[in-house]
């Protein structure tokens, strides 16, 4: 049996960490309530609402419009969603996570296959180059990423 290599293999990856951090966030203890952020007001001294500097998450569908396609989705839960298209300039997949610290968690476990990954609050697209990222970047903001890779046989 012939195992993939080169580009396919980080799309293969990031496929099957997918479904295992699903499966992780359902066997851990029951999600409570998440902390919000707040400052002081100096006018009152009452807690004000922090609003997030980063803005909210791009969607599935604004990320593949700004790629020029439409994402066929592959997984569709709680913790995250991962859609994928294919364009002029290569194979995307696109991940939607419910907080920054999933996305953190999947790409410290993707990136140890390579890649390049084009980073945002809570979404994360995994393209073929770092130079077929940018247009996305220009659009969306984000930072681009790369795994270090473990390198493949021929």
């Amino acid at each position: 049996m012939r195992f993939p290599s080169g580009p396919a293999l980080p799309l293969l990856a990031a496929g099957g960490l997918s479904c295992a951090i699903v499966v992780a966030g359902y066997a851990g203890s029951a999600p409570g309530p998440t902390p919000q952020p707040t400052r002081q007001s100096t006018h009152t001294g009452h807690p004000a609402p922090s609003p997030d500097p980063a803005g909210p998450p791009a969607s599935m569908a604004r990320i593949a419009a700004a790629l020029g396609c439409r994402a066929d989705i592959i997984l569709d839960a709680r913790e995250l969603r991962e859609g994928g298209c294919t364009t002029r300039a290569g194979v995307f997949r696109i991940l939607t996570f419910s907080s920054d610290a999933k996305k953190r968690a999947w790409l410290t476990e993707a990136q140890a296959y390579g890649g390049s990954y084009l980073v945002g609050t809570r979404w994360s697209v995994t393209g073929p180059s770092p130079n077929a990222l940018s247009p996305l970047r220009n659009s969306l903001g984000g930072t681009v990423e790369s795994g270090a890779g473990h390198g493949h046989s021929p």
